[in-house]
């Protein structure tokens, strides 16, 4: 929610997420600086971290992209040739704000790096001579089974390899950057002014907030399934091994299980 789903305007907990968005972006300046022109963000989510990130690293911002408001989300889209076209419908570069300028591209996070593989060849073929990309979220190397579209571990470009280094070159080299970097875990959380038992950081660390019945054999569909027909009934979910647990309906991250 704080750095992707909610709101720009929205409070949560007592903390604003526009404020957390643009702390995040501070912060990613301090963890992750780089030489360039221009700070730009990939609207609407990485806009705040983007202001966050040019206030703190002293580099201008500036508005490189503009977003077309009738296309949706492009990471839930069903197939990988809807979501490159979505992509190029969805964002188009300022060629005249972009050309020959070192960009820092700030955005909110990579999932499968569709977005920004797309996105940095059109602002390559716009004129960016450099284009450093920087994350407002750590690695999403785990699927989330509270709704949202991580469909398994293998869809997400942060599982290329193992090695966190090697890794970092890989993602890298997949979306076309000069260079990458993403904010530590603690320094995300750090930003929200909550405490780390409040939030859920499963898709980032894989410490999910309710136990989740063998998902790796079961898949996404079922578990999801399962855990809504649990959290909506309260009738406790059986494991495969014979144990059994309630869902924890006194955790605050169980809410998105009872939308209907």
């Amino acid at each position: 929610e704080y750095v992707y789903l909610a709101r720009p305007d929205s409070t949560i907990a007592g903390r604003s997420v526009h404020a957390a968005r643009v702390d995040i972006g501070r912060r990613l300046a301090r963890e992750k600086p780089v030489d360039a022109d221009l700070v730009i963000g990939v609207p609407e989510s990485g806009t705040p971290a983007a202001v966050g990130y040019a206030q703190e690293s002293g580099i201008p911002f500036g508005q490189g992209l503009m977003k077309n408001a009738y296309v949706g989300r492009t990471f839930i889209q069903p197939s990988q040739t809807i979501r490159q076209l979505g992509i190029r419908l969805k964002l188009n570069p300022l060629k005249e704000v972009i050309r020959g300028k070192r960009l820092i591209v700030v955005d909110d996070s990579i999932v499968r790096g569709n977005t920004q593989r797309a996105l940095i060849r059109m602002l390559r073929e716009a004129g960016a001579v450099e284009v450093h990309v920087r994350i407002a979220s750590p690695p999403v190397k785990w699927p989330c089974f509270y709704g949202i579209d991580f469909a398994t571990p293998a869809e997400l470009i942060a599982n290329a390899v193992d090695n966190q280094g090697e890794m970092l070159e890989a993602v890298r080299h997949a979306i076309g950057a000069d260079t990458l970097g993403y904010i530590s875990q603690q320094g995300m959380i750090a930003a929200t002014d909550q405490p780390a038992t409040r939030l859920c950081c499963a898709c980032f660390d894989g410490s999910y907030p309710i136990e989740l019945p063998g998902e790796a054999q079961l898949g996404k569909n079922v578990v999801e399934h399962m855990l809504a027909t649990a959290a909506r009934t309260g009738v406790p979910i059986q494991e495969p091994e014979g144990r059994r647990h309630p869902v924890q309906a006194d955790n605050d991250n169980v809410s998105a299980l009872r939308r209907p």
